[in-house]
C-alpha cells in the first residue's frame, strides 16, 4: 500500500526538479550573460581610453613642429641646408616621440623636410594637395585623416597644424601614425575589433589576418536578457559563438567592437544544472536526514548568539574609539554612527540613519576618486579608499577637513562597510601657519639678499676708487714726464716758426703727438678701471673681435720677429664645424681682453732669442677658451700672486700703471668667465674662458 503512494510523490519531485532546474538554469545563463555584458563594457571602455590615450599623446606634435623658428625659416626660405637642419631635427623628434614619421609640407602641398630623409628620397617627389589633412590644415584647422589599409599599406592616421610666419599661412606640419602604434597600449588578451565602413583597422592578434569585418562576423542574433537589455549572440569563422559589443566613436567614426567567447557561459550553466539536480536529490534526501537539521538549526543558533555577542562587542569598541566610524549598507546608507563621528558632523543617530553617506560630505568634492568609489559600492569594481583627504559638511552647513577612509566587512548573510572618518582641523591650521611663516621667512631672506647684494656692490666700487687714490703718485709720476717734455717741445716749435725750419717743426709736432698719444691711453685705462661695468649686454662672436685684435698686432710681431702660431681653421674639430659661437659681451671689452693679454705677450718677448707667440682656441658644450702662451722669462710664483691687483707691475716706471691685468679680469668676471695663468722659465699661459649662449637664450 505504501507504493501506490511513493510514486505520485515521486512524480511530483521530479517535475518539481525538472522546473527548478530549468528556471535556475535560464537564470544562470542570464546571469552569466549579463556579467560578461558588464566585463564587456569595462573592456570597451578601457580600450576607448587608451585608445584616444594614444591619439592624445601624438596631437601636440604638428603644433609643436609649427612653432619652430627653423621650420618658419625653411618655408620662408628654404636652401639645402636648411632643408637638412630641419630634416635632421623632425628625425630626432620623430624618435623621441615614437611616431611613425614627421613631414613639413608648402602651400602647395610639396614636401620640404622629412623625418626619414635618409631612407625615403623619393618621398619629395609626392603631392599631398588633394589629402584631406592638408586641406583642413590649410583652412586653419588642426587636420585629421585615416587612411584605410590596402593591399599595398597597414592603413595610418595623419595629423596636421598649420604653420604662420608673421599670421601668414607658410605651409603645413604633419604627423603619420601607423594604425599598429594605436595598438601598442592595449590589452593584447582581449579580442577587440576597430573597424571603419566595414573595412578592419585594427585587431587583436585572433583576427589579424582578417581585412573585413564579414570574415569574422558570419552569423548573428538578438538575446533578450531579464532585465530588458538586449546581447548580440555571433557566430565566428572558427566555429565558435561570441558576444558582439560595438561602441560608434563620433568624432572619428571608428566602430569598436568587442568579442567575449561564449564557452565560459556554457560552462556556468552546464555546472548550475548539475549543481540544481545534486540540491533536488539533496532535498529528496532531506526528508531520511531530519535530525541532523535538527542539529543544524541548534548549530546555527549558537552561531548567531556568538556572531551577536561578536557584533556588541565591535559596536561597544566603536563607541569608545577616539575617531569617527560610521557603517553603511550596499547602498551607501547609513546603519550606524559612533558618537565621535555625530560630535564631528552635528548630528544625532535618529536624525542620521538611513540618510546617503555623500549628504555628509561638501558636494564640491563629491566628484572624481570618491564619487566613483561610492557609485561602486556591492559591485566588483570597488576599490577601498585609506586616509583620502576631502572636506566634511555639518548638519549647520559649516565644512571641515578630514581623512576619510572605507572599506568592505564582510558578515555572515550581508556585505556591509565600514567608513572611519578624521577631523584634521588642527593639522590644516598648523599647516597653513606654518606656510606663512615660511613665506615671511623667505620674504625676510630675500630682502636681506638684496641687501647684501646691494652693499657688496657699493663696497666693490669704494675699493676700486681706494685704489685710484693709492695710485695718485703713480699717475702724478707718468703724466708730469709727458707734460713737461711737451712744454719744452711746444718752445722749441715757436723758435722753429720764428727761423722757418719746417722740417724739424713737422719732427717736433709728431713727438707732441705721441705724447699726447701716450697720455690718451694712461687715462683710458683709468676711466675703464674706475667706473662701474655696463648693464646691457648682447650675443657677440668672440673670435670676430680676436681676429681683429691679432691683425692690429701683425706690424707689431712682425717688426719683433716673432713666429706666431695661430690658425682659427685648425682649432675646431669636424662635429663642430658649424658650430656658431655667442657669449654675452659686447665687442669693446672683448678687444680690450685679448689686447691686452696678447700686447703682454709680446712685451715679454721683447729680448728673446726665438721668440713665439701662441694662440689656441678650445670648445666644450658650455663654454669656449682662448688661450694666450709666449715662451718668454716667466713670472715668479711671487709676481703671480699679485698680477691681477691693481697698479702692481713688473716693468720699469713709465711704462705702465698696472692696470691692464686687472681690467682683464674685471671684464672677464663681468662676462661670468674666468682667467687662469700659468707661468714657468720659458712658458707662459694666460686662459681665459668664457660660458656660450644657447641658441633657446639668444
Amino acid at each position: 500500500m505504501q507504493f501506490p503512494r511513493f510514486v505520485p510523490l515521486a512524480l511530483l519531485m521530479l517535475l518539481l526538479s525538472l522546473a527548478g532546474t530549468t528556471l535556475v538554469t535560464q537564470f544562470v545563463r542570464n546571469w552569466a550573460l549579463t556579467d560578461l555584458k558588464e566585463s564587456g563594457e569595462n573592456q570597451l571602455l578601457n580600450i576607448i581610453s587608451q585608445t584616444r590615450t594614444e591619439l592624445a599623446d601624438y596631437k601636440y606634435l604638428p603644433f609643436l613642429i609649427s612653432q619652430s623658428n627653423e621650420v618658419a625659416e625653411l618655408l620662408r626660405n628654404p636652401t639645402p641646408d636648411r632643408i637638412a637642419r630641419v630634416s635632421r631635427y623632425l628625425e630626432q623628434t620623430n624618435l623621441v616621440a615614437g611616431s611613425t614619421a614627421l613631414f613639413v609640407l608648402d602651400v602647395q602641398g610639396r614636401a620640404q623636410a622629412f623625418s626619414h630623409w635618409r631612407e625615403q628620397q623619393d618621398f619629395y617627389t609626392v603631392s599631398h594637395r588633394q589629402q584631406a589633412y592638408f586641406l583642413q590644415a590649410l583652412e586653419g584647422q588642426q587636420g585629421f585623416q585615416l587612411v584605410l589599409p590596402s593591399g599595398e599599406s597597414e592603413g595610418a592616421a595623419y595629423l596636421s597644424a598649420p604653420v604662420y610666419v608673421k599670421r601668414q599661412l607658410m605651409g603645413v606640419a604633419t604627423v603619420r601614425l601607423d594604425l599598429a602604434l594605436l595598438q601598442a597600449g592595449l590589452d593584447q588578451g582581449s579580442h577587440y575589433l576597430f573597424s571603419k565602413e566595414g573595412h578592419i583597422l585594427i585587431a587583436s592578434k585572433a583576427f589579424q589576418t582578417a581585412k573585413q569585418l564579414q570574415e569574422v562576423v558570419q552569423k548573428q542574433r538578438t538575446d533578450q536578457l531579464f532585465d530588458g537589455s538586449d546581447i548580440t549572440v555571433v557566430g565566428l569563422a572558427n566555429g565558435t559563438r561570441a558576444v558582439l559589443q560595438t561602441v560608434t566613436l563620433d568624432d572619428l567614426g571608428w566602430q569598436v567592437s568587442v568579442l567575449n567567447d561564449l564557452q565560459e557561459v556554457g560552462r556556468i550553466q552546464r555546472n548550475a544544472t548539475l549543481f540544481t539536480i545534486a540540491f533536488c536529490i539533496v532535498i529528496s534526501l532531506l526528508v531520511f536526514l531530519l535530525r541532523e537539521r535538527q542539529l543544524k538549526h541548534i548549530s546555527r543558533r549558537e552561531t548567531q548568539q556568538a556572531l551577536e555577542r561578536s557584533e556588541s562587542r565591535q559596536r561597544d569598541i566603536i563607541n569608545n574609539a577616539h575617531v569617527g566610524m560610521i557603517t553603511l549598507d550596499n547602498q551607501g546608507q547609513i546603519l550606524f554612527i559612533n558618537p565621535m563621528a555625530m560630535q564631528q558632523f552635528g548630528v544625532s543617530m535618529p536624525r542620521i540613519k538611513g540618510n546617503y553617506i555623500g549628504d555628509l560630505i561638501e558636494p564640491e568634492v563629491l566628484q572624481g576618486v570618491l564619487k566613483r568609489v561610492l557609485d561602486r559600492l556591492d559591485s566588483r569594481g570597488f576599490a577601498p579608499v585609506t586616509a583620502m583627504e576631502t572636506v566634511g559638511k555639518r548638519s549647520d552647513g559649516n565644512t571641515f577637513p578630514m581623512l576619510f577612509s572605507i572599506k568592505q566587512i564582510k558578515r555572515e548573510a550581508s556585505v556591509n562597510y565600514l567608513v572611519t572618518v578624521i577631523d584634521i582641523t588642527p593639522r590644516k591650521r598648523l599647516e597653513r601657519a606654518l606656510q606663512e611663516a615660511n613665506d615671511q621667512l623667505e620674504h625676510q631672506v630675500q630682502q636681506r639678499t638684496q641687501a647684501l647684494r646691494e652693499a657688496q656692490d657699493e663696497l666693490v666700487q669704494a675699493e676700486k676708487m681706494a685704489a685710484l687714490g693709492r695710485m695718485s703718485s703713480a699717475v702724478v709720476h707718468e703724466l708730469n714726464q709727458p707734460l713737461t717734455a711737451l712744454r719744452t717741445y711746444i718752445a722749441i716749435c715757436r723758435q722753429l716758426i720764428e727761423r722757418q725750419d719746417t722740417e724739424q717743426l713737422d719732427n717736433n709736432l709728431e713727438l707732441i703727438n705721441d705724447l699726447i698719444s701716450r697720455m690718451v691711453v694712461l687715462t683710458r685705462q683709468l676711466k675703464t678701471f674706475a667706473y662701474q661695468k655696463p648693464q646691457h649686454l648682447s650675443p657677440v662672436d668672440p673670435l670676430l673681435a680676436l681676429d681683429q685684435v691679432v691683425d692690429l698686432f701683425r706690424p707689431r710681431i712682425e717688426q719683433q720677429q716673432i713666429e706666431l702660431d695661430y690658425s682659427r681653421s685648425d682649432s675646431r674639430s669636424d662635429s663642430d664645424a658649424d658650430l656658431q659661437l655667442r657669449v654675452s659681451g659686447d665687442s669693446a671689452r672683448l678687444e680690450q681682453i685679448f689686447v691686452n693679454l696678447i700686447s703682454n705677450g709680446c712685451d715679454a718677448l721683447t729680448d728673446v732669442a726665438e721668440p713665439r707667440l701662441e694662440i689656441q682656441i678650445h670648445y666644450s658644450a658650455e663654454s669656449v677658451s682662448i688661450e694666450v702662451i709666449d715662451n718668454g722669462g716667466g713670472i715668479d710664483a711671487q709676481s703671480q700672486s699679485q698680477l691681477f691687483e691693481p697698479f702692481f707691475t713688473t716693468k720699469p716706471i713709465g711704462e705702465g700703471l698696472g692696470l691692464g691685468l686687472p681690467i682683464v679680469r674685471s671684464i672677464v668676471q663681468d662676462l661670468g668667465g674666468t682667467i687662469r695663468v700659468n707661468s714657468r722659465p720659458g712658458y707662459t699661459c694666460f686662459r681665459v674662458s668664457l660660458p656660450l649662449i644657447r641658441q633657446s637664450e639668444e
